[in-house]
């Protein structure tokens, strides 16, 4: 049974170069381009400290403790960037490309074109997903209890009100079995198929799964 939430890749043709950049450059760039603000600048008004670990207590304790610097490379073009990641916490974990830099490479001219070729929302989605999957593979352990060793994602579900949490799980793991199984279809037109309802109504389970932390977002336009 596909249970677990499978770690996310970043879309083709994209990979890391480094997962995040050494503390010492990540605090070079955000004096100049972040927020300006490292742990250093944190007053006993900014964070809670319990013990041994510090937790934010500001916005401008979201700002520091909720970023890092990554290099990312397109395989295709060689073309590397240095992004800015920063989480909408407290309001979520979500997290959103709020940088971009280009880095100098071998006298190579910037071009829109290049640029455009950048995907920041998918990459943004990706990051998310990453920093909630842990949430939502617990949420859906709550919500299915024993029934998720026996529960076939890829079989029509059983109708259930969109207030049911077992029910949105498996919308959830079935829409994800989708996009494993059968990489090159809409996952949400089978998933109307399968289940003999509309795509309008697969998109409200979608939406209602998305909103109770059981399945993660998807970025505007992106095609699964």
């Amino acid at each position: 049974m596909l249970f677990a939430m499978r770690y996310p890749e970043l879309p083709e043709p994209w990979e890391e170069v480094s997962g995040h950049l050494p503390a010492d450059e990540q605090d070079k760039l955000e004096a100049v381009v972040g927020c300006k603000l490292t742990y250093k600048d944190m007053t006993d008004d900014d964070v809670i400290r319990d013990g041994e670990a510090t937790l934010p207590n500001s916005r401008r304790s979201y700002y520091v403790m909720g970023h890092r610097w990554v290099r990312l490379r397109n395989a295709e073009t060689g073309e590397e960037y240095v992004l800015r990641l920063q989480s909408k916490m407290p309001e979520s974990k979500e997290v959103y490309v709020s940088s971009v830099i280009v880095p100098f490479q071998e006298g190579r001219e910037l071009s829109g074109s290049a640029m455009r070729r950048l995907p920041l929302a998918a990459i943004g989605v990706v990051y998310s997903t990453r920093e909630i999957q842990g949430t939502i593979n617990i949420n859906r352990a709550l919500a299915l209890g024993n029934a998720s060793k026996t529960f076939d994602p890829l079989k029509p579900l059983e109708p259930c009100k969109l207030a049911d949490y077992g029910f949105l799980a498996r919308v959830g793991l079935q829409y994800e079995a989708i996009g494993e199984a059968f990489p090159d279809v809409d996952a949400t037109e089978y998933m109307a198929t399968l289940n003999e309802t509309t795509p309008s109504n697969v998109r409200r389970w979608l939406s209602a799964s998305r909103k109770k932390g059981l399945l993660a977002p998807v970025a505007s336009g992106r095609r699964r």
